[in-house]
């Protein structure tokens, strides 16, 4: 099952392509598929709120923010409180 990138993650399907059954063949039951973790490929994904400096906010606004999904390499690079340039 291919997934697209991003968080979604993967959809199994719940029944078989197999529209008729050979005589003496068994049904395809509901939910035939399982994932293989050993042969499955992982990415690292991880997600980020980047929030305006409190020093260039004016007084009385709240800071505005974003949220930021980085992957691979770009994992636990950043600790809360970091600040970015």
């Amino acid at each position: 099952v291919a997934c697209k990138p991003g968080l979604g993650g993967a959809v199994m399907p719940r029944v078989c392509d197999a529209r008729i059954n050979a005589p003496g063949e068994e049904a395809c039951p509901l939910d035939p598929f399982t994932v293989l973790p050993d042969r499955s490929k992982y990415v690292d994904q991880q997600v980020l709120k980047l929030q305006e400096s409190p020093e260039a906010v004016p007084t009385g606004e709240l800071p505005r923010h974003m949220m930021v999904t980085v992957d691979r390499h770009m994992v636990q690079k950043i600790t809360p409180g970091t600040r970015v340039t």
